[in-house]
Order: C-alpha cells, then sequence, then structure tokens
C-alpha cells in the first residue's frame, strides 16, 4: 500500500472476504460470552434462591456450602478456561480482518499463525443475520489517505471500546453492591446471627459477588488501558495532522499490536450492552472523527 492512496475502508469493508472475518470473529466472541453467561448464571442462581433456602430449608447450609464451593471451582478453572479459548481464537480472526482491511503486515511474532481460511468460514455462516456488522467502521473518513484512514478507524475501536468497558464496569459495581446491600438488610430483618448470616447468605452470594467485583475491576482496567491506546493515537495525529499520508506505517502497527493484546487479554464487553449503546456511541466516535480531520485542514 502507497503513503498518500486511499485504502477505500468504508468500501471495502462490506465485501465477502472482510465480512466473513468480522462475522467469524463475532461468533467466537458470542461464544465465549455463552460460557461466561454459563458461569455467572450459576453463580446468580446460587445467590438468588439463597434467602428462600435460608428460611425454608436452614438445615442444608453445611450441603449449599459445599455446593458453592464446588461450582466455584468448577467455573475458574473449566469452564473460564473454554471462554479464554474461545475469546483468543475471535481476537486472532479480529486482527486478521484488521491487518487485511488496513493493509497492515501481520505479526506472527505476537500473534502466531494466520487463522485458516476454512476455519474462519465455517464460524462465519454461525451468523445469518449480516445487518448489524455492514458499515463496521462507521466513521466519516473523508478523503483521508493511507495511513491517516487506518488511524482513524483505529481511533474509533479504542474509544468506543473505552466507553463500553467503562459503562459496563460502572453497570456490574452497582449490581453487585445492590445485591450486598440487600442480603445485608434480609439478615437484620430475619434478626439472624453472624455465623448463619456468613453461612446461609454470604456463601451462596459470594461466588457472584467475587465474580462481580473482579469483572467489574476488569472492565475499568481494560477502559484505562483503552484510553492509553487513544492518547496515543491523538499524538500521533497531532504530530502528522497536516500530512496524514506521513505516518510511519510503523505507529499504526505498533497501536494495532496493543490493541490485539487488550483484546486477547480483556474481557468482551456482552452483545446486548453493546447493542444498548450503540446507536450513541457510533454518534459520538463519528463527532470526534469529524473534529479531527477539521483540525488537519489547513481550510
Amino acid at each position: 500500500m502507497q503513503p498518500g492512496a486511499s485504502a477505500r475502508i468504508k468500501e471495502r469493508q462490506d465485501q465477502p472476504e472482510h465480512l466473513n472475518r468480522l462475522l467469524a470473529y463475532s461468533h467466537f466472541y458470542k461464544t465465549a460470552m455463552w460460557w461466561r453467561r454459563i458461569r455467572t448464571w450459576g453463580n446468580v442462581l446460587l445467590a438468588l434462591t439463597a434467602p428462600l433456602l435460608a428460611v425454608f430449608l436452614p438445615a442444608g447450609a453445611s450441603t449449599r456450602g459445599a455446593i458453592v464451593a464446588a461450582w466455584l471451582v468448577l467455573g475458574k478453572t473449566v469452564l473460564k478456561g473454554i471462554e479464554g479459548s474461545a475469546t483468543l481464537r475471535a481476537a486472532n480472526i479480529q486482527e486478521l480482518y484488521d491487518t487485511r482491511l488496513f493493509h497492515l503486515n501481520w505479526n506472527q511474532a505476537l500473534v502466531g499463525r494466520q487463522p485458516v481460511p476454512d476455519d474462519v468460514s465455517s464460524a462465519a455462516r454461525h451468523i445469518r443475520e449480516h445487518g448489524p456488522y455492514l458499515d463496521w467502521y462507521s466513521i466519516d473518513l473523508g478523503d483521508t489517505p493511507w495511513p491517516g484512514d487506518v488511524l482513524l478507524c483505529q481511533r474509533q475501536s479504542a474509544v468506543w471500546s473505552r466507553r463500553d468497558h467503562h459503562a459496563y464496569g460502572a453497570f456490574l459495581a452497582i449490581g453487585g453492591g445492590s445485591w450486598a446491600v440487600a442480603i445485608i438488610m434480609f439478615a437484620l430483618v430475619r434478626d439472624m446471627t453472624l455465623l448463619t448470616f456468613l453461612v446461609a447468605l454470604f456463601l451462596p452470594s459470594a461466588a457472584a459477588l467475587l465474580d462481580t467485583i473482579e469483572l467489574a475491576r476488569e472492565h475499568w482496567q481494560q477502559s484505562t488501558k483503552r484510553r492509553q491506546v487513544e492518547d496515543d493515537i491523538h499524538d500521533v495525529w497531532t504530530t502528522y495532522q497536516a500530512r496524514p499520508a506521513d505516518i510511519p506505517a510503523e505507529e499504526c502497527r505498533r497501536l494495532q499490536d496493543a490493541t490485539y493484546l487488550l483484546r486477547r487479554d480483556g474481557p468482551p464487553v456482552p452483545k446486548w450492552f453493546y447493542d444498548r449503546r450503540r446507536h450513541e456511541t457510533a454518534a459520538v466516535t463519528n463527532d470526534g472523527t469529524t473534529v479531527l480531520r477539521s483540525s488537519s485542514d489547513p481550510g
């Protein structure tokens, strides 16, 4: 790809070869979230049934404690391992999608071998509705030349993820805090002793509360790291805003490496939460891109 030419990202991203990669990595992210939901809803079920069992079956507290402990071990080992495997496959295919779309070199030392086309095609076939995946990079790139257009797309990804991770972390923290207050109030109303509260209510809720606290922290950490990538992008853009074609491709590759690591190691945002915020976030990132592009226009 020659600097100064257009990568035609807006046009090419909806072509079958690129769209299939987008569908494939979305499928694996959905698979990862499915396994996370099993772990989450198991924790929630234990937490929600704890007050009822404490009232109607108080003698079974020790048995419930053993079940909670076994589920906690299972969730932290087997279920989390399967989820991580699906997330890794998704991140690798997403890296293939971005590098091919952006005309960036593949970093085999970091990512490993490229995903096999047959596996990509097989995964893509699991998603029948293509509408939500069209115009994935939705910002207006105008006539921004390569690799400036790549940098702007990387920025949209960083800003979008930073906002969603921060908001979802707050959602989890509020939910977990509300449940903690609820079981404490329930124990006070029932005039429970501290030991009864710990065994009958806190222990069955511990898995859900710990998972919520840990996940909220991970999402906030992910948001902070996305902000760092976003700041790096702004520094590069500021340096070359008058001549985006002169942006070194190595800078885009460096930022892509940072993004890949965050995708590989960070928690995904659930699709339902992403979908609720999509319209607003698309508008916000498009406005931000417009401001950046206008700042580089000498007119």
